[in-house]
């Protein structure tokens, strides 16, 4: 089971590459999208598995929209075969993957929504020094 869905991918796409892929891939076209959602979820699994067992049972939404942004590069690029369309999406999910694995923190990809706590309402602060350094914050 994929972490993300076809329409999620799909809503990562602009407008009319989705329609050119619908219209060029036919029949084909959830199928050719739920490949590459398998294989952006091996990505994404194998990021993870350095910090946090996987698969992971309920994933967190930020899991879910770099399993997307993956998704939605691998299969633009085989698309078009022109990578800078999608190239931003994929670089944001591999440094989101990354942040979370160096933040180890595990409330970031819980697999049970309930383990939250009332008294933090959802928010989570604070990250460890190795995350958000000069070198990292200079990117941005």
């Amino acid at each position: 089971m994929s972490y993300c869905s076809v329409d999620d991918v799909v809503h990562e796409f602009h407008p009319t590459l989705r329609v050119n892929m619908e219209r060029d891939y036919g029949d084909d076209y959830e199928d050719n999208i739920a490949r590459h959602i398998e294989k952006a979820e091996a990505f994404v699994n194998a990021s993870l598995a350095r910090a946090y067992s996987v698969p992971l049972s309920k994933p967190s939404s930020i899991v879910i929209s770099a399993e997307c942004k993956i998704a939605a590069y691998f299969a633009g690029i085989a698309y078009s075969e022109k990578d800078e369309i999608l190239q931003d999406k994929y670089e944001i999910a591999k440094e989101i993957l990354n942040n979370l694995v160096e933040a180890e923190n595990s409330a970031l990809v819980e697999e049970d929504n309930d383990a939250v706590q009332s008294d933090t309402h959802g928010v989570f602060y604070g990250s460890g020094s190795q995350v958000f350094t000069t070198d990292e914050l200079a990117k941005w």
